[in-house]
C-alpha cells in the first residue's frame, strides 16, 4: 500500500518551474486566450450561448468521472426540467456549481473556504451518482487514486489531517498570486496542486477543473469564466493523469505546465472558430426570419433558441412571457420554414434548432 503524499505548500512547486522549458506555448496561449476573450466579448454567444456551452463543458467534464449522458440528452431534460436522470442531474449541477462561483466571485472578489466548500455541495446534491454523503465539508478519511481499468492504487493524497491547512495555503495563493509567473502557468500548478491535496471525498476531478476559469476569471484574464477545457481534456484523459501523476513522482512541473498551456491554446483556437459560426448562422436566421414576418415576436421566440437550442412552448413562456397562444403561433411558423424542428409527442412537443446543436 501506498503511503499517503507529503504535499507541501504551493509555494514550494515555483522552485521548480523553469520558464524557459514552455516558453513557446506560453507565448502562444497568452496571446491566444486575449483573442478569444475579445473574440467572445463582442459576440452574440457571450449572452445567448453561454446556457448551452456551460452544459457542454459540464458534460466532458463529468464524463471523466463515470457520468454517461449526451448534450441532447442533458438540454432536452433541462428544458422538461425533469430531475430522474441522475447523469443529467451531475452534468446541471456541474454548471449551477460554476455560476455559483463566478456569482461568489463578482459579488465578495476573493476565493473563500466557504465558496469551494458550497460549490462541492451544490455539485454532489440531489438525485446524482456519489461515493459519499459527506458533501460541502473537506474529507475526514484518508482517499485514494486508483486505475479505473486495473483498479490498482496510483496515488494516495495527504492525510485527512493536512487537508485543511493545505487548503488554506491554496485558497490564500489563489488571492494573492507570490509567484511572479504569468496568470497561465499559475492557473496550471493550482489544478495540479487541489488535485494532489484531493481535498474532498468525492468530485475532486470536477470541483479542480471549475477553479481554472474561476481562476482567470479573478485574475482578469478573462472577462468571464467561459475558457472550456474539459473537452479536450477528456479527449486524452489518460494523458492528463499520467502528467498529474508525474509531478507527484518525478518533479515533472514544466511538462504539466506545457501540456496545460497547450489544450488552452487549441480550445481558445477552436472555440473562437465556434463563435464566428455561431454569428453567421445568428445573422443569416434572422435574415430568413425577416423573410417570412416581420412580427417582432416571431424574433422573440427564435432568440430562445440560441439560450437553448431545445425548447419547448412552456421554456419560451416563462423566458418571454408571451402567452401560449402567440409561442404556439410563432413556433408553427418556425417548423413550417424548417427553421427548428418539431419531435413527434402528442402533447408537449419539443423544438430542435439542429443548426446550432451541430455548433456546440
Amino acid at each position: 500500500m501506498l503511503e499517503p503524499f507529503d504535499a507541501k505548500n504551493i509555494e514550494v512547486a515555483f522552485e521548480h518551474v523553469d520558464k524557459t522549458s514552455f516558453v513557446d506555448e506560453l507565448v502562444d496561449s497568452v496571446s491566444r486566450l486575449k483573442v478569444y476573450s475579445a473574440v467572445l466579448k463582442r459576440s452574440i454567444a457571450r449572452d445567448s450561448c453561454m446556457t448551452s456551452m456551460y452544459m457542454k463543458e459540464s458534460l466532458h467534464s463529468s464524463r471523466m468521472e463515470g457520468t454517461r449522458t449526451s448534450l441532447q440528452n442533458s438540454l432536452e431534460k433541462t428544458t422538461l426540467e425533469d430531475d430522474s436522470d441522475k447523469d443529467v442531474n451531475e452534468v446541471r449541477n456541474y454548471s449551477r456549481a460554476t455560476r455559483y462561483g463566478r456569482d461568489y466571485l463578482m459579488r465578495t472578489g476573493a476565493f473563500t473556504e466557504e465558496m469551494l466548500l458550497e460549490m462541492h455541495k451544490i455539485l454532489l446534491s440531489g438525485n446524482v451518482h456519489r461515493t459519499t454523503d459527506t458533501i460541502g465539508c473537506y474529507r475526514s478519511e484518508q482517499n485514494y487514486i486508483q486505475n479505473e481499468n486495473s483498479k490498482e492504487i496510483t496515488f494516495v493524497p495527504p492525510e485527512a489531517k493536512k487537508v485543511k491547512l493545505l487548503m488554506d495555503n491554496l485558497i490564500s495563493f489563489m488571492n494573492n498570486p507570490t509567484s511572479n509567473e504569468r496568470s497561465l502557468v499559475n492557473a496550471a500548478v493550482i489544478h495540479e496542486q487541489f488535485e494532489t491535496i484531493h481535498p474532498f471525498a468525492d468530485g475532486n476531478g470536477r470541483v479542480g477543473r471549475m477553479l481554472i476559469p474561476l481562476f482567470l476569471f479573478k485574475e482578469h484574464e478573462i472577462e468571464m469564466p467561459w475558457l472550456f477545457l474539459s473537452e479536450a481534456i477528456e479527449k486524452e484523459k489518460f494523458r492528463y493523469y499520467k502528467m498529474l501523476n508525474d509531478v507527484r513522482t518525478n518533479g515533472a512541473w514544466n511538462e504539466w505546465i506545457k501540456f496545460f498551456l497547450g489544450i488552452v491554446n487549441r480550445q481558445c483556437i477552436k472555440y473562437e472558430g465556434n463563435i464566428q459560426k455561431i454569428e453567421e448562422l445568428y445573422t443569416s436566421s434572422l435574415s430568413k426570419i425577416s423573410n417570412i414576418s416581420t412580427s417582432r415576436l416571431l424574433k422573440q421566440v427564435f432568440t430562445c433558441f440560441f439560450k437553448n437550442p431545445i425548447q419547448n412552448s412552456h421554456a419560451i413562456e416563462k423566458s418571454t412571457g408571451l402567452s401560449n397562444t402567440s409561442v404556439n403561433r410563432m413556433l408553427d411558423k418556425l417548423t413550417a420554414n424548417n427553421i427548428v424542428f418539431a419531435d413527434e409527442r402528442k402533447r408537449g412537443n419539443l423544438y430542435y434548432f439542429y443548426d446550432l446543436i451541430e455548433l456546440l
